[in-house]
């Protein structure tokens, strides 16, 4: 590839494609730094709260203890309870988890339940009814601050589940944005090494014929005077034959002519690159109609269709057409995950799919719309020329399909979880 506009366009996607990798991966990186720091403190809280749990039961169990002060023991019980309170609702608000806010509720809910005992306690323990203020002690009190210490590693697992699905999430997307910026730049590799052009002859050598030098004998060296070496007598050439047995010699036959091989067509890189940059800057559905127009152009194909799939991933709806009528779009229905397409075929394996023309029918290619989720959809495209068979073709549809995706998505984890809470 000579030209220079071509590769500054080429240089100019390899740029773009390593910043933008670099910037998700820092993203990346930053969320997941601070997902872990968020986590060490969560574990740090939840383990501190247990703490103070433990401590305030040894305490109440001391208003009975034979020897101690109630009095001191009722003090330190009564400013560690709204010290728990607090620490609870720290708790609950860091909490990303519905588990764990669940967990953690049944926490506080025990909570009020240990405080009214320990008034019933302290009542009795200042009446003397210490064998009263035991049974309550050792039986209601022993058992409302175990199910406070239950419910609180309840929470610090749950949450620490949550936190885990989201880190291996943003791993996905990282490894997503490093495969992207692979693919880019084994793109621009591959369409900057240059081709040998078939049809150019080889190189014609010149061979310069060289007469043998004569060998003069060693015993020739010196002769004598008046002597020469023998000499072969010369042979005589055959006599001609007569005019009637002479055969005329036969004429060379023309070569056949080869005929050229008509040149590969290219990919508009140029358009690619634009193509890309007008993929970066949608924020609504209305400009995906001028996207299909624009890969139709790059891919020379006279029909796009982007599909994508339901919520459950059991069919595929025709969101977007290029190049169709409209009655046609009409007719043509939803797809299901198993069907025996190439469509299908894509969506399932998220896999290049593509089918060969023939004198009847056009060639086809459709490329799987893939996130970190899964693949989302798929971008089919009937193509002209035979444009099926082309490498170049094949790699500029998974590009666009790759960006197609970046528009699409999925929904995440978390917007689940926050849609059963609201629920």
């Amino acid at each position: 590839m000579k030209s220079l506009t071509v590769r500054l366009a080429l240089l100019g996607l390899f740029v773009a494609a390593g910043s933008v990798t670099a910037y998700l991966f820092w993203q990346g990186e930053s969320r997941a730094g601070a997902e872990i720091g968020s986590a060490r403190a969560y574990d740090a809280a939840a383990l501190a709260a247990g703490r103070q749990i433990l401590d305030v039961r040894a305490a109440q169990q001391s208003y009975v203890a034979a020897g101690q002060g109630e009095q001191f023991w009722m003090a330190k019980v009564a400013a560690a309870l709204p010290t728990l309170r607090d620490a609870l609702s720290s708790l609950r608000a860091l909490s990303t988890s519905p588990e764990a806010v669940t967990a953690l509720e049944t926490a506080a809910s025990k909570l009020q339940d240990f405080e009214q005992t320990d008034r019933r306690a302290r009542d009795q323990v200042r009446t003397s009814q210490r064998l009263l203020a035991s049974d309550l002690i050792f039986t209601n009190g022993l058992e409302q601050t175990g199910a406070m210490v239950g419910a609180i590693d309840a929470a610090r697992a749950a949450e620490g589940r949550t936190r885990d699905e989201t880190l291996a999430a943003i791993r996905e997307r990282q490894q997503f944005a490093l495969g992207a910026a692979a693919a880019a730049a084994l793109l621009a590799v591959m369409l900057l090494v240059p081709r040998p052009k078939a049809d150019e002859p080889p190189p014609l050598r010149t061979v310069t014929s060289v007469a043998p030098a004569r060998i003069t004998p060693p015993n020739m060296a010196s002769e004598p005077e008046g002597w020469s070496p023998a000499r072969p007598a010369p042979v005589p050439p055959p006599p001609p034959a007569p005019a009637a047995e002479r055969k005329p010699a036969p004429s060379p036959k023309p070569a056949p002519a080869v005929a050229a091989k008509p040149p590969e067509p290219s990919i508009d890189l140029g358009g690619m690159a634009a193509l890309c940059s007008d993929v970066a800057r949608v924020v609504d559905t209305e400009s995906l109609p001028k996207i299909l127009a624009g890969a139709a152009s790059v891919l020379n194909a006279s029909g796009v269709v982007l599909w994508i799939c339901d919520p459950d991933g059991r069919e595929l709806s025709p969101i977007v057409t290029h190049g169709y009528d409209h009655a046609l779009v009409l007719r043509l229905g939803t797809i299901r995950r198993d069907a025996e397409n190439a469509t299908a075929a894509a969506f399932r394996t998220g896999l290049v799919q593509t089918v060969k023309s023939d004198d009847m029918s056009s060639g086809a290619i459709a490329a799987p719309l893939v996130t970190p989720a899964g693949p989302v959809g798929v971008m089919a495209a009937e193509l002209r020329s035979g444009g099926e068979r082309l490498a170049g073709t094949l790699a500029a549809a998974t590009i666009l399909a790759a960006q197609l995706a970046m528009l699409v998505g999925s929904p995440s984890p978390r917007a689940h979880a926050k849609a059963e809470v609201n629920a």
